[in-house]
């Protein structure tokens, strides 16, 4: 097995490492969830905590939040492509989920959590819908959407300044059906200026190029739905179109002045005769429930899966063609500085997967060009999200057929 140690550290030179041999035995780390303010990271043997007398084991919930305290699950779906990843993470104000260009980048059903002292959104990224799943690993992605979808108290309907459909007429007309409250998303209208209406793309029975157009053809189609809202979320946290939308969800406060922030009313984004939300009707989108999660996390995963998806991200952005789709990223070994370190490096071993025994020589490149620049790539993005200076050594492994083995695919953490 050919394995590639990058160590990078800002104070000195690129060191490059090939080694062939036994990867030393880790003890695994990090295994707690995301929080605001930090990682809880427990030994694999670390002794189980004592009865905590502050949670309610009878009900799951932490009592906090008070009288009048809303808390739910909210399902983010639409096609591929759409920026769902984007909206959550500038809704949450975090950058929690990989946000990439290519389709078909999330897998998995993704948890953000933004608790404020009224409120507790529960917000669930999902893969985005294929109306024909191609083999195993798809099925699986849309279960996800599927389960998600189940459990949300309300809905929000992610598309494009184009109207991009959801392509699965099963869950389209669930979604149709939903009766409980929905909101629209229609992302990315900063494209308005660079289309050109009259390329024959353009012209497509359904697609729309404007976002007037686009709003009154979802309250067409989605007529329950409280708020059709406008926004780039590709320009982050503080595009006027996000913000209007974490108030809406938020319950507040002001939602007016959001809604007025937008400009001038497109005729649609409410419901007939309705031209703006109040507080009070925007809050009725979640239910009265105390938090499900401590105030300061951000997710129920922990850091093993997001350096994965780190990882994964790199290999969707450095590498062409399908080469990224047929290739998975487990974490084999992860360790947090411990206080005796010299260095204080966060440690790490992944094996990036591949499908079939051509594709290996591919990730690895010649003499190792691929998979050293995949390293420094990840490497960067994941100090970033750690805030630590990391250690990554990356290793190809041949999976046959990862993506259709329902064995293999309950391993990775796709199937139940």
């Amino acid at each position: 097995m050919i394995r590639i140690l990058l160590l990078l550290l800002s104070s000195t030179p690129q060191a490059l490492l090939f080694d062939v041999g036994i990867r030393p035995s880790i003890r695994l780390t990090g295994g707690g969830p995301l929080t605001a303010r930090k990682w809880d990271n427990l030994e694999v043997d670390a002794p189980i905590p004592d009865h905590d007398e502050n949670f309610d084991y009878t009900t799951g919930l932490v009592p906090s939040g008070g009288e009048g305290y809303r808390c739910g699950y909210i399902s983010i779906v639409g096609a591929p492509n759409m920026g769902k990843s984007t909206i959550l993470n500038s809704l949450i104000l975090e950058k929690l989920c990989v946000e990439n260009r290519r389709p078909q980048t999330t897998r998995h059903a993704i948890l953000g959590i933004l608790t404020t002292d009224k409120c507790q959104l529960c917000l669930t990224d999902t893969p985005g819908v294929i109306g024909d799943p191609a083999y195993k690993l798809q099925e699986g992605m849309m279960e996800a959407v599927k389960g998600a979808f189940r459990e949300a108290e309300a809905l929000l309907v992610v598309t494009d300044l184009f109207s991009t459909p959801i392509d699965d007429d099963r869950l389209w007309k669930q979604v149709q059906q939903y009766n409980k409250p929905m909101i629209v998303a229609i992302n990315k209208i900063d494209l308005v200026d660079k289309v050109n209406p009259n390329v024959e793309e353009n012209k497509i029975e359904g697609r729309t190029v404007t976002v007037e157009e686009a709003v009154a053809k979802w309250r067409r189609l989605l007529p329950q739905a409280l708020a059709i809202i406008p926004m780039s979320a590709g320009n982050g946290s503080n595009d006027v179109g996000v913000v209007a939308l974490r108030k809406i969800l938020l319950g507040g406060p002001d939602v007016p002045a959001a809604i007025r922030d937008l400009g001038r009313p497109i005729p649609g984004m409410f419901k007939p005769g309705v031209k703006t939300i109040t507080d009070e009707e925007a809050k009725e989108l979640l239910p009265l429930s105390p938090p499900m999660y401590e105030d300061d996390d951000l997710t129920d995963r922990n850091d093993r899966f997001f350096c994965s998806e780190i990882i994964r991200s790199s290999l969707l952005e450095l590498m062409k063609k399908e080469i990224p789709y047929c290739c998975e990223v487990r974490i084999d070994s992860y360790r947090e500085p411990r206080p005796r370190d010299a260095k204080k490096l966060v440690r790490m071993a992944a094996t990036i997967l591949v499908d079939r025994e051509s594709q290996k020589p591919i990730v690895i490149g010649r003499g190792g060009q691929m998979i050293k620049a995949v390293g420094i790539h990840a490497r960067k993005k994941l100090e970033e999200f750690l805030k630590n200076q990391v250690h990554l050594d990356l290793s190809v492994k041949v999976e046959k057929d990862w993506r259709r083995s329902e064995k293999k695919l309950k391993a990775l953490g796709y199937l139940n």
